[in-house]
């Protein structure tokens, strides 16, 4: 419950609380909002003024049923499918192998334009991503002329997948952090 500085008369403090009681199964933020909304409405003004203004109001469960109703609609709260994450972790890792480069690419594309990330996942996505290639490269450049050639030429192959496959990973469970805004 949130405090006020003026006070509140008997019939706001008990409507509050049935409006209260109405919402006990709304999330939080939102049932201190509404709460928070009418208990200043009702500050401040006499018993006879709050029965006015709670007569106005109307009844605290059909309040609490229609923010319910309009909560349950919000798209944030729609379930958040997994497929556009996938297809990109299995672009972004296959792309690398069967389209050289281009589909590397096209993957990491897919990262910077997937909207359900945050920017600091698109950008720790992309950074790992190509932070394994340039590694790939540069050891398999560093060692292909040593005696340990073959770990360079393998060390190119699989490190990139597995970074990719951990980049992908991370993708799919960090999908959704960013709700789609209407």
């Amino acid at each position: 419950m949130m405090s006020t500085t003026e006070p509140l008369s008997g019939a706001a403090r008990r409507y509050l609380r049935e409006l209260e009681t109405a919402l006990a199964t709304a999330p939080v933020p939102l049932r201190a909002e509404i709460v928070g909304d009418i208990r200043s409405e009702l500050s401040g003004l006499d018993e006879a003024q709050s029965g006015e203004r709670i007569a106005a109001l109307g009844d605290p469960r059909a309040i609490a049923a229609d923010a319910l109703a309009e909560n349950r609609t919000a798209p944030e709260l729609l379930p958040v499918s997994k497929t556009y994450p996938t297809l990109t972790a299995v672009v972004l890792t296959a792309g690398w192998y069967l389209v050289p480069v281009i589909g590397w690419v096209a993957g990491l594309v897919m990262i910077g334009i997937g909207d359900r990330w945050s920017v600091a996942t698109r950008r720790n996505a992309i950074l790992a991503s190509v932070g394994g290639a340039v590694l790939a490269v540069l050891l398999f450049l560093g060692l292909r002329l040593t005696d340990v050639g073959l770990l360079g030429l393998i060390l190119f192959a699989v490190l990139p997948l597995l970074v990719n496959v951990f980049v992908g990973s991370a993708l799919r469970s960090h999908w959704g952090e960013v709700a789609r805004r209407p």
